[in-house]
């Protein structure tokens, strides 16, 4: 590439991560909120040298956080529990994931013009930087939803990239690694195991490899089962049979990740890439570099909307319109990038090149233009929450004056919020730190 190609490269690659590192710091709120007060415990505990490794394994709802949990209690010390550093941290691992999604899309973009390229590359870095993510950029708590995507997209990558190599070991141990970060942050993490094992089931020695992947995966998660109570208060699963229309209905929402809320929007990216995912199939059925990867990547989307939707429809389908789930929903987009490429790339004896780049030239644009004008409608989403959340710390810096529905703008029990206070503001943390 000339060197203006390579500039141009970089900059779509960095402009929506400075974007979102913006936003963070403009928007952003040095306040704990929502489950971030519960954690203050964990903190004083840490302080008189009583924290156990029990509390780090104790499940939150179905999770058990024990990564996000250590990244937390780690990085605290470091910045008085700055709020904004564990925002700042999301961004720095969703940046590595972007550039572990741009290297598995390697071979396909490595047959494309330098266009194609950057048109990639922006994309990828538009879509994992999207700011139809309102709640997960600006609450330090969800660094969980960056760590399990990271975890997710580096075993895929890791069994993906075993294949060509008669000794995968090490790709393949470095991936289990990888998928134990992914379910020891999201309890739906889980389902990365057997998509990576579809992957290693191409490999000339899959006896071997998928005998070890397949062991440590049940292993992994017989661990995590034992002693596993399904946490009170959460709706019964048994609403699903009842209502196996409103699953479908959640699953869309899920789904429609960045391009809005609304289920035919999750309907019509899954149609598209179940397409593509077939014409490169169809196309390149001996190179499962350029399609497994992101059959991988979206199934783990759709396992996670069947299995979050399974264990919340009871809370109503619209429940998965909720931004958090954003940050996995926004994988199955990802992957039609790098298989548009691979379908709409050219063949030999293709016969109708011109309408073969005005199809891929119109669906790039679409994709491309949705993502723009989902970010910029969420922008007010954004100032929202914000304005939200400095309300709620000027309550609790004020805290003897505070109305109870000042301090809910922080958590559903002011009472918590009171209590919590008093314990953040002995500890020198967070809106109570010398630079806080």
């Amino acid at each position: 590439m000339s060197r203006w190609i390579k500039a141009a490269w970089w900059l779509v690659l960095l402009g929506p991560a400075v974007a979102v590192v913006i936003v963070i710091l403009r928007y952003g709120v040095n306040v704990p909120y929502a489950e971030e007060w519960d954690f203050v415990a964990f903190f004083a505990l840490q302080e008189v040298g009583e924290l156990r490794w029990i509390d780090i394994w104790a499940p939150h709802n179905e999770h058990r956080m024990v990564v996000p949990k250590l990244l937390m209690l780690g990085l605290a010390p470091l910045t008085g529990w700055n709020l904004r550093a564990e925002m700042l941290l999301s961004a720095a691992i969703a940046f590595s994931s972007v550039l572990l999604l741009l290297a598995l899309a390697r071979p396909a973009l490595r047959e494309a013009g330098p266009w194609v390229r950057i048109w990639a590359t922006f994309t990828l870095s538009l879509l994992v930087f999207s700011l139809a993510q309102v709640g997960n950029w600006l609450w330090g708590w969800q660094v969980q939803w960056y760590v399990a995507v990271f975890g997710a997209v580096l075993a895929v990558a890791m069994t993906t990239w075993s294949l060509g190599r008669e000794r995968p070991w090490a790709h393949v141990a470095v991936g289990a690694l990888a998928a134990l970060l992914c379910q020891y942050s999201l309890a739906s993490g889980a389902a990365i195991w057997p998509l990576c094992a579809a992957i290693l089931a191409f490999h000339a020695s899959r006896a071997r490899v998928l005998g070890f992947w397949l062991a440590i995966g049940f292993g992994s998660t017989l661990l995590y089962a034992i002693g596993y109570e399904r946490p009170q208060g959460l709706p019964a699963l048994s609403v699903v049979l009842s209502d196996p229309a409103g699953l479908m209905r959640y699953v869309g929402y899920y789904l429609a990740g960045p391009f809005g809320r609304h289920a035919g929007n999750g309907a019509a990216v899954t149609l598209a890439f179940a397409v593509l995912a077939w014409i490169v199939c169809r196309r390149h059925r001996h190179r499962p570099e350029l399609f497994m990867p992101w059959i991988a990547i979206a199934g783990f989307v759709m396992a996670n909307a069947l299995l979050t939707g399974i264990g919340r429809l009871g809370m109503g389908a619209e429940q998965a319109q909720t931004t958090r789930y954003v940050t996995i929903s926004l994988l199955l987009a990802a992957a039609l990038v790098p298989l548009g490429v691979a379908a709409f790339s050219r063949t030999r004896d293709e016969r109708w090149p011109s309408l073969r780049r005005l199809a891929g030239f119109v669906g790039a644009a679409l994709l491309t233009a949705s993502v723009v004008a989902t970010d910029i409608r969420r922008m007010s989403d954004i100032e929202e929450f914000s304005r939200s959340k400095v309300a709620g710390r000027d309550c609790v810096l004020a805290l003897e004056t505070a109305s109870d529905d000042c301090l809910r703008n922080l958590h559903p029990n002011p009472a918590t919020v009171r209590m919590k206070a008093s314990e953040l503001k002995a500890l020198r943390l967070s809106l109570f730190a010398p630079n806080g």
